[in-house]
């Protein structure tokens, strides 16, 4: 989990983030580029196109959870830390049904293990996420892959809902 992908590649901007990344401790320094990523990449639903990289999130200045997950890699590799990107669910406070999968990204930790950072949330994932799949990027851990031979077209409709098991 070390080395970039097409989609996580570190250009200026992931490279500026990196270098502004502070603290005393390696998980604090995480923790602080994680609301680097959340200041200089505004949330935005569906401002961003599904192939775009961390770079181009950046450059845009806003973006999803998929490209905050991605620019958080891409940071942490550039600073030395192993690093992946996870798809999977969270549980909201104000709804079941939702519209999409979430994403974050996981950095590996000296000392501590996998630690997960949530920058579109600005916190750390604790027991309302739930981990589907982990790579190296989103191609690595999409929920649906594969390829079609045929026909002139498709549709794909999802419905998602998230609620805490009694």
């Amino acid at each position: 989990y070390t080395r970039q992908t097409a989609r996580t590649r570190a250009g200026t901007g992931i490279r500026r983030l990196a270098r502004q990344a502070e603290g005393e401790t390696d998980l604090a320094r995480m923790h602080h580029l994680k609301d680097l990523i959340a200041e200089a990449v505004h949330y935005t639903p569906g401002a961003s196109e599904p192939d775009w990289t961390a770079e181009e999130a950046v450059t845009e200045g806003h973006g999803v959870c998929q490209d905050h997950a991605h620019v958080l890699i891409g940071c942490a590799r550039e600073m030395g830390f192993p690093a992946r990107y996870v798809s999977g669910y969270l549980l909201m406070d104000d709804r079941i049904e939702q519209d999409a999968m979430h994403a974050w990204a996981e950095v590996h930790i000296p000392d501590l293990g996998w630690v997960g950072f949530d920058a579109s949330n600005g916190i750390s994932p604790d027991i309302r996420y739930v981990r589907v799949a982990t790579g190296l990027d989103y191609s690595d851990a999409a929920p649906v892959t594969g390829t079609r031979v045929g026909g002139s077209g498709e549709a794909l409709s999802v419905e998602i809902e998230v609620a805490q098991q009694q």
